[in-house]
């Protein structure tokens, strides 16, 4: 009998976090000198994160706007800074891909993105304060880098920033191993929120369709064609010769259809 009322107890422990919708606001740290700001919103195992291409103090001063009403201008920041996208994640339970939004000098395409599944290493034991939080540790391989994972059980809602989710409760902080990390720091929350989630599906459905494996494609000649073209207009010096490594700008580094 005990075992049936705790079984119980979890199950509408569980469907209580999955039905109450959530708003987290993250802040992004690509590099000292870009920071942006990433909302993440949660209901009925549903995530969606939405996070625009100006950094945050160029968001301040005010110096750029949307156009079209939902996103526009370059994939990679890299290309052009001049112009702003929004990059936008649907992310469901239940389900092995993920929709993506993002562009290629102008262009915005509907991805289609088959995620690998997050195996988490929850075994450990450090517990930190973050804010008023307290955190648990995880990490987790992925395409081609190691995330850790700092989450509270305090909010027990299984999502996180990006493309990442699936712990025992809110991810506080998130950031991936190696030589340039990228963070994502909780800076707000909503718990429960009632407004709205500031995406038009209707628009995205109408973009043009790519997998995530042809849109890597497409965007990694955009970035080749732009470094030979920076590359050609620097002097030449005899007897020297520049080697180009691939450095990708993002978490991901290696993709799957990659390793073979």
């Amino acid at each position: 009998m005990n075992k049936y009322f705790l079984f119980f107890l979890l199950s509408l422990g569980t469907t209580a976090s999955y039905g109450q919708k959530l708003k987290a606001v993250y802040e992004y740290i690509l590099s000292p000198m870009a920071t942006y700001r990433e909302e993440v919103y949660f209901q009925d195992g549903v995530k969606t994160s939405v996070r625009d291409s100006i950094p945050q103090s160029k968001a301040n001063a005010g110096n750029e706007e949307e156009e079209d009403g939902e996103m526009s201008g370059s994939m990679s920041v890299m290309i052009d800074m001049g112009k702003v996208y929004r990059n936008i994640v649907i992310q469901k339970n239940n389900s092995t891909q993920l929709l993506e939004t993002n562009s290629i000098k102008g262009s915005n395409y509907l991805i289609s993105d088959d995620f690998p599944t997050l195996d988490w290493n929850t075994n450990y034991t450090d517990v930190d304060t973050l804010g008023k939080y307290i955190c648990h540790k995880a990490t987790a391989a992925y395409r081609g880098t190691t995330i850790v994972a700092y989450y509270t059980e305090d909010i027990p809602v299984p999502a996180g920033p990006y493309k990442f989710a699936g712990l025992p409760g809110l991810i506080v902080m998130l950031y991936n191993e190696g030589a340039n990390p990228h963070y994502w720091l909780l800076k707000e929350i909503e718990y429960p929120f009632t407004g709205g989630i500031p995406v038009n599906e209707k628009y995205m459905n109408s973009l043009p369709k790519l997998s995530l494996e042809n849109y890597i494609k497409k965007a990694d000649l955009a970035n080749e064609e732009h470094v030979r073209m920076m590359m050609s207009k620097m002097p030449l010096v005899e007897g020297v010769t520049v080697e180009r490594k691939k450095i990708r700008g993002s978490v991901e580094q290696v993709y799957e259809w990659e390793k073979n």
